[in-house]
Protein backbone atom coordinates (compact mmCIF):
# COMPACT_ATOMS: atom_id res chain seq x y z
CA UNK A 1 0.00 0.00 0.00
CA UNK A 2 2.88 2.54 0.42
CA UNK A 3 4.54 1.40 -2.53
CA UNK A 4 1.34 2.35 -4.58
CA UNK A 5 0.78 5.26 -2.21
CA UNK A 6 4.00 6.43 -3.35
CA UNK A 7 3.29 6.11 -6.81
CA UNK A 8 0.03 8.06 -6.63
CA UNK A 9 1.88 10.90 -5.56
CA UNK A 10 4.74 10.92 -7.97
CA UNK A 11 1.90 11.01 -10.76
CA UNK A 12 0.45 13.88 -9.62
CA UNK A 13 3.55 15.60 -8.56
CA UNK A 14 4.95 14.96 -12.67
CA UNK A 15 1.72 16.08 -13.57
CA UNK A 16 1.71 19.47 -11.54
CA UNK A 17 5.22 20.06 -12.94
CA UNK A 18 3.64 19.51 -16.53
CA UNK A 19 0.93 21.75 -16.09
CA UNK A 20 3.61 24.49 -14.81
CA UNK A 21 5.55 24.02 -17.34
CA UNK A 22 2.95 24.51 -20.04
CA UNK A 23 1.69 27.57 -18.16
CA UNK A 24 5.43 29.33 -17.46
CA UNK A 25 7.19 28.35 -20.14
CA UNK A 26 5.34 26.70 -23.42
CA UNK A 27 2.79 29.93 -22.73
CA UNK A 28 0.13 27.48 -23.56
CA UNK A 29 1.30 26.39 -26.85
CA UNK A 30 2.73 22.89 -26.18
CA UNK A 31 -0.89 21.50 -24.95
CA UNK A 32 -0.76 18.86 -27.03
CA UNK A 33 2.21 17.10 -26.04
CA UNK A 34 1.30 18.21 -22.26
CA UNK A 35 -1.93 16.20 -23.08
CA UNK A 36 -0.15 12.93 -24.48
CA UNK A 37 2.66 13.33 -20.92
CA UNK A 38 -0.59 13.40 -18.84
CA UNK A 39 -2.03 10.03 -20.75
CA UNK A 40 1.52 8.19 -20.82
CA UNK A 41 2.25 8.96 -16.75
CA UNK A 42 -1.32 7.57 -16.02
CA UNK A 43 -0.54 4.65 -17.97
CA UNK A 44 2.72 3.99 -16.24
CA UNK A 45 1.09 3.84 -12.80
CA UNK A 46 -1.63 1.78 -14.37
CA UNK A 47 0.58 -1.19 -15.59
CA UNK A 48 2.52 -0.81 -12.28
CA UNK A 49 -0.43 -1.78 -10.36
CA UNK A 50 -0.60 -4.90 -12.61
CA UNK A 51 3.79 -5.36 -12.40
CA UNK A 52 2.97 -8.57 -10.36
CA UNK A 53 0.68 -10.30 -13.74
CA UNK A 54 -0.61 -9.33 -16.52
CA UNK A 55 -4.40 -7.85 -16.30
CA UNK A 56 -7.10 -10.15 -18.04
CA UNK A 57 -8.00 -9.10 -21.43
CA UNK A 58 -11.77 -8.45 -20.25
CA UNK A 59 -10.61 -6.34 -17.48
CA UNK A 60 -8.59 -4.65 -20.09
CA UNK A 61 -11.74 -4.67 -22.14
CA UNK A 62 -14.32 -3.13 -19.24
CA UNK A 63 -11.82 -0.14 -18.67
CA UNK A 64 -11.63 0.85 -22.34
CA UNK A 65 -15.59 0.41 -22.36
CA UNK A 66 -15.51 2.69 -19.25
CA UNK A 67 -13.28 5.46 -21.35
CA UNK A 68 -16.19 4.77 -24.35
CA UNK A 69 -18.91 5.35 -22.05
CA UNK A 70 -17.34 8.36 -20.28
CA UNK A 71 -16.52 10.15 -23.26
CA UNK A 72 -19.66 9.08 -25.57
CA UNK A 73 -21.79 10.67 -22.25
CA UNK A 74 -19.54 13.89 -22.58
CA UNK A 75 -20.64 14.31 -25.82
CA UNK A 76 -24.28 13.27 -26.06
CA UNK A 77 -25.63 15.24 -23.65
CA UNK A 78 -23.25 18.53 -25.81
CA UNK A 79 -27.06 20.46 -25.53
CA UNK A 80 -27.14 20.67 -21.94
CA UNK A 81 -23.10 22.13 -21.55
CA UNK A 82 -22.83 21.77 -17.27
CA UNK A 83 -25.54 18.60 -17.34
CA UNK A 84 -23.41 15.37 -18.43
CA UNK A 85 -22.98 12.09 -16.68
CA UNK A 86 -19.10 12.11 -17.85
CA UNK A 87 -17.55 12.88 -14.29
CA UNK A 88 -19.95 10.32 -12.80
CA UNK A 89 -18.99 7.79 -14.63
CA UNK A 90 -15.07 8.63 -14.32
CA UNK A 91 -15.83 8.30 -10.60
CA UNK A 92 -17.35 5.03 -10.62
CA UNK A 93 -14.90 4.03 -12.88
CA UNK A 94 -12.05 5.01 -9.88
CA UNK A 95 -14.49 3.08 -7.27
CA UNK A 96 -14.87 0.17 -9.26
CA UNK A 97 -11.15 -0.70 -10.03
CA UNK A 98 -9.01 1.89 -8.28
CA UNK A 99 -7.52 5.14 -8.58
CA UNK A 100 -5.05 4.10 -11.15
CA UNK A 101 -8.77 3.26 -13.50
CA UNK A 102 -9.76 6.22 -12.22
CA UNK A 103 -7.21 8.59 -13.46
CA UNK A 104 -6.93 6.92 -16.71
CA UNK A 105 -10.08 7.28 -17.22
CA UNK A 106 -10.87 10.52 -16.51
CA UNK A 107 -7.58 12.09 -18.55
CA UNK A 108 -8.59 9.68 -21.88
CA UNK A 109 -11.86 11.16 -21.18
CA UNK A 110 -10.97 14.19 -21.54
CA UNK A 111 -8.63 14.09 -23.91
CA UNK A 112 -10.49 12.14 -27.05
CA UNK A 113 -13.99 14.08 -26.48
CA UNK A 114 -12.35 16.82 -26.99
CA UNK A 115 -11.64 16.60 -30.29
CA UNK A 116 -15.34 17.31 -30.96
CA UNK A 117 -15.16 19.80 -28.14
CA UNK A 118 -12.29 21.92 -28.84
CA UNK A 119 -8.59 20.82 -28.14
CA UNK A 120 -6.56 24.25 -26.23
CA UNK A 121 -4.32 25.07 -23.77
CA UNK A 122 -7.56 24.24 -21.51
CA UNK A 123 -7.32 20.23 -22.50
CA UNK A 124 -4.16 19.60 -20.02
CA UNK A 125 -6.16 21.22 -16.92
CA UNK A 126 -9.47 18.87 -17.90
CA UNK A 127 -7.31 16.01 -17.92
CA UNK A 128 -5.70 16.25 -14.55
CA UNK A 129 -8.69 17.48 -12.89
CA UNK A 130 -10.93 14.31 -14.69
CA UNK A 131 -8.23 12.30 -13.60
CA UNK A 132 -7.58 13.33 -10.35
CA UNK A 133 -11.96 13.41 -9.19
CA UNK A 134 -11.29 9.52 -10.37
CA UNK A 135 -8.14 8.79 -8.87
CA UNK A 136 -9.91 10.14 -5.34
CA UNK A 137 -12.70 8.23 -5.76
CA UNK A 138 -10.83 4.92 -6.03
CA UNK A 139 -8.54 5.99 -3.14
CA UNK A 140 -11.59 6.68 -1.26
CA UNK A 141 -13.89 4.31 -2.29
CA UNK A 142 -11.94 1.28 -4.21
CA UNK A 143 -12.62 -2.39 -2.33
CA UNK A 144 -14.80 -0.75 0.44
CA UNK A 145 -18.71 -0.63 0.43
CA UNK A 146 -20.10 2.50 0.18
CA UNK A 147 -23.54 3.48 0.26
CA UNK A 148 -24.49 5.51 -2.31
CA UNK A 149 -25.11 8.48 -0.94
CA UNK A 150 -21.65 8.67 0.22
CA UNK A 151 -20.70 8.64 -3.16
CA UNK A 152 -22.95 10.90 -4.57
CA UNK A 153 -21.34 13.58 -1.85
CA UNK A 154 -17.98 12.87 -2.98
CA UNK A 155 -19.11 13.75 -6.46
CA UNK A 156 -20.81 17.14 -5.74
CA UNK A 157 -17.36 18.31 -3.85
CA UNK A 158 -15.31 16.88 -5.80
CA UNK A 159 -16.44 18.44 -8.97
CA UNK A 160 -17.52 21.95 -7.73
CA UNK A 161 -14.15 22.10 -6.14
CA UNK A 162 -11.45 20.07 -7.65
CA UNK A 163 -12.84 19.81 -11.23
CA UNK A 164 -13.56 23.55 -11.02
CA UNK A 165 -10.98 24.69 -8.90
CA UNK A 166 -8.43 23.18 -11.48
CA UNK A 167 -9.89 23.70 -14.57
CA UNK A 168 -10.72 27.58 -13.84
CA UNK A 169 -6.70 27.99 -13.75
CA UNK A 170 -6.64 28.12 -17.33
CA UNK A 171 -8.89 31.14 -17.20
CA UNK A 172 -6.83 32.66 -14.95
CA UNK A 173 -3.51 32.31 -16.93
CA UNK A 174 -4.22 32.38 -20.74
CA UNK A 175 -7.48 34.67 -20.63
CA UNK A 176 -6.28 37.31 -17.98
CA UNK A 177 -3.86 40.31 -18.69
CA UNK A 178 -2.80 40.09 -15.47
CA UNK A 179 -2.96 37.93 -12.14
CA UNK A 180 -4.19 39.46 -8.88
CA UNK A 181 -6.41 38.60 -6.25
CA UNK A 182 -9.70 40.67 -7.62
CA UNK A 183 -9.15 39.02 -10.90
CA UNK A 184 -8.98 34.84 -9.39
CA UNK A 185 -12.10 36.13 -7.17
CA UNK A 186 -14.25 37.83 -9.98
CA UNK A 187 -12.98 34.70 -12.86
CA UNK A 188 -13.88 31.50 -9.70
CA UNK A 189 -17.44 33.93 -8.71
CA UNK A 190 -18.41 33.93 -12.33
CA UNK A 191 -17.58 30.18 -12.91
CA UNK A 192 -19.06 29.21 -9.69
CA UNK A 193 -22.87 28.64 -11.19
CA UNK A 194 -21.96 26.87 -13.75
CA UNK A 195 -19.57 24.51 -11.59
CA UNK A 196 -21.97 24.10 -8.97
CA UNK A 197 -24.46 23.19 -12.06
CA UNK A 198 -22.37 20.34 -13.17
CA UNK A 199 -22.07 19.42 -9.88
CA UNK A 200 -25.05 18.48 -8.70
CA UNK A 201 -25.87 17.14 -12.00
CA UNK A 202 -22.77 14.65 -11.18
CA UNK A 203 -24.36 13.88 -7.87
CA UNK A 204 -27.84 13.25 -9.33
CA UNK A 205 -25.89 10.85 -12.12
CA UNK A 206 -23.50 8.80 -9.45
CA UNK A 207 -27.30 8.40 -7.51
CA UNK A 208 -29.02 7.11 -10.34
CA UNK A 209 -25.87 5.13 -11.56
CA UNK A 210 -23.78 3.80 -8.82
CA UNK A 211 -26.19 1.00 -8.00
CA UNK A 212 -26.57 -0.80 -11.30
CA UNK A 213 -23.38 0.06 -12.74
CA UNK A 214 -21.21 -1.41 -9.77
CA UNK A 215 -23.78 -4.19 -9.53
CA UNK A 216 -23.21 -5.27 -13.10
CA UNK A 217 -19.19 -4.61 -12.75
CA UNK A 218 -19.18 -6.44 -9.44
CA UNK A 219 -20.69 -9.45 -11.63
CA UNK A 220 -18.72 -9.70 -14.17
CA UNK A 221 -15.04 -9.34 -11.55
CA UNK A 222 -16.81 -12.56 -9.73
CA UNK A 223 -17.77 -14.25 -12.96
CA UNK A 224 -14.52 -14.34 -14.15
CA UNK A 225 -12.45 -14.00 -11.20
CA UNK A 226 -10.70 -10.46 -12.89
CA UNK A 227 -9.22 -9.00 -9.32
CA UNK A 228 -8.90 -10.67 -6.06
CA UNK A 229 -10.96 -9.69 -2.84
CA UNK A 230 -7.85 -7.68 -1.69
CA UNK A 231 -8.03 -5.90 -4.74
CA UNK A 232 -5.16 -6.73 -6.50
CA UNK A 233 -4.60 -8.49 -9.66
Amino acid sequence: MAKRNSVYLLVVLFVIGLLVYEVFVAKGETYYYTALGIILVGLIGFFLHFESGKPHALLLTMIASLCALAIVSRIAFFILPQIKPVAAVIILAGVAFGAEVGFVTGAVSAFVSNFYFGQGSWTPFQMFAFGLIGALAGVFFYGRRQKTWKIALYGLFSVLFIYGGIVDLNTIFFASQEINLPIIFSIYASALPFNLLFAVSTSLFLWILKKPVLKRIGRIIGKYRLIDKAGEQ
